[in-house]
């Protein structure tokens, strides 16, 4: 398992454990001794996971206050085209994103800190993607950044999105 930090502070890419015989595969995103010489938090407290069609965009979420969560997220099968947005104030990257594809050809997860959004572009039909987080769910802590406002190119005519994601607040007016 190799882990790189990325240039947003303490989001990494983990190349997963990856094992194949003759029988297929065996994957392993997440070892709680690898992470935990890390220092990072494993204390996950629910794990979900969504499937989607190509061209949906699902952006840019994050917990905040008292239920700010770090995130593990993966794909199981399909493709996505991956999105951190820092939204730290005190962080050096604030306002800064970082894009990965995450797909099943090539195992990877990525670690997401604290105040950092998350979202992705879904690059084949069926995609399931994986989450896990070290708070649950909170719709009173949850907040978002409306997916095209922020200056990233999602490189898609008709996206996809819910209500929700339409309806987010702009990059310019968060606080």
């Amino acid at each position: 398992m190799k882990i790189t930090e990325t240039k947003i502070e303490g989001l990494f890419v983990i190349d997963a454990l990856r094992f194949q015989d003759l029988r297929g595969e065996l994957i392993k995103p997440f070892n709680f001794n690898v992470y935990n010489k890390l220092n990072i938090n494993l204390d996950f407290k629910e794990t979900w996971f969504t499937k989607s069609k190509k061209n949906v965009i699902r952006a840019m979420h994050l917990q905040i206050g008292e239920m700010a969560c770090e995130k593990l997220v993966s794909v199981i099968n399909g493709s996505v085209l991956d999105v951190v947005l820092d939204l730290r104030s005190e962080s050096r990257t604030f306002g800064e994103y970082f894009e990965i594809e995450l797909n099943d050809i090539e195992p990877k997860a990525l670690y997401i800190p604290q105040g950092c959004a998350h979202g992705y572009k879904v690059l084949q039909d069926n995609t399931i993607t994986m989450y896990s987080a070290t708070k649950v769910h909170s719709a009173e802590h949850d907040l978002g950044i409306r997916w095209n406002s922020f200056g990233y190119d999602w490189q898609v005519e008709n996206p996809i999105l819910s209500d929700k994601d339409i309806n987010l607040i702009e990059f310019k007016d968060f606080k």
